[in-house]
């Protein structure tokens, strides 16, 4: 009798060592991610667009082939919020473009009326609000973030207001465009815990999406939500997947790649019932591929001792 109650007491004893184990490795593993800004702050990023398909070059949509867009992204502080809440600028500081392999004749000016400064309000778990652009392309989409405003490109992930551990998942949704226009795209997140980029240990986070597009235009090729007055409707699916690397201490995205693709097809809208041609129907097909790269801050240059 008492040899089984020392059994059963060790069998206790253990159970209570491997519970306490698995709560001080939960949290090891447990890791809080959060966006932290400075007053001031201003970041840069060098980023790589590709696009390949039915291209949305401005006057000659449709067109197929490459694009690429090579650029140096800007994001400043311009207000910091008592709740870690930070207003944001972005913008484009450098721009250079190919079409098939070739030098695409695009100057940094004219790249800015297609990829305008913009603002947005970012919360510390990386919340858009605000989205606020000076125009851009109007009724022109892109697979995984808005060219209207670059946030949603340098803060690609929602975070969830809890810890994070190895394999969590969960669902945000992000806004891309503005008003009743905007095309509002679930995207689902998973953290892979962490992994080392040139000697640091990153937050590595995977993200999936895939949404089903139908947008109206008036007779003018005006995006429309009077489905009415709508004169043409176009029907698609947007999919993509991206890998973000997150820098533990301010949250800021360090590294960054993305495939996505957007099949649509577009065709007039019969109001007197009849059947739609083939001939009618405007089928198109794009692959985005994209990186992006957090530049170092120039370290400024220490004041010489030496006498002049």
């Amino acid at each position: 009798m008492q040899m089984q109650e020392a059994d059963a007491m060790r069998k206790l004893a253990s159970l209570l060592i491997v519970s306490a184990l698995t709560g001080v490795l939960w949290a090891q593993d447990a890791v809080n991610l959060q966006f932290k800004f400075t007053e001031k702050q201003r970041e840069r990023f060098d980023a790589t667009v590709e696009l390949n398909g039915n291209l949305p070059i401005p006057g000659a949509a449709g067109m197929a082939g490459t694009l690429k867009l090579i650029m140096t992204l800007f994001m400043e502080v311009d207000k910091l919020g008592e709740d870690g809440k930070a207003t944001v600028k972005t913008g484009l500081e450098a721009f250079d473009a190919e079409f098939n392999g070739q030098p695409f004749p695009v100057g940094l000016d004219m790249a800015r009326n297609v990829i305008p400064d913009s603002t947005a309000t970012v919360s510390p778990t990386g919340k858009l609000d605000g989205l606020q652009s000076g125009g851009g392309l109007m009724g022109f989409q892109l697979p995984g973030f808005d060219p209207r405003n670059m946030a949603t490109l340098l803060f690609p992930t929602e975070l969830p207001d809890k810890p994070l551990t190895n394999g969590a998942t969960w669902q945000f949704t992000r806004a891309f465009g503005g008003g009743n226009d905007a095309l509002k795209i679930p995207i689902n997140a998973r953290y892979e815990g962490m992994e080392e980029y040139n000697g640091v240990k990153l937050h590595k986070i995977t993200q999936t999406f895939e949404q089903p597009i139908e947008v109206y235009q008036d007779a003018f090729y005006q995006p429309t939500t009077d489905k009415d007055a709508a004169a043409r409707v176009t029907k698609g699916v947007m999919k993509g997947t991206m890998t973000m690397w997150y820098h533990p201490d301010n949250g800021l995205v360090q590294r960054m790649t993305m495939q996505a693709t957007l099949n649509q097809t577009t065709e007039p809208i019969k109001k007197d019932g009849s059947e739609v041609k083939d001939f009618e129907r405007e089928t198109s097909e794009l692959k985005l591929t994209a990186s992006l790269t957090r530049k170092e801050p120039k370290k400024e240059n220490a004041p010489s001792s030496s006498n002049s």
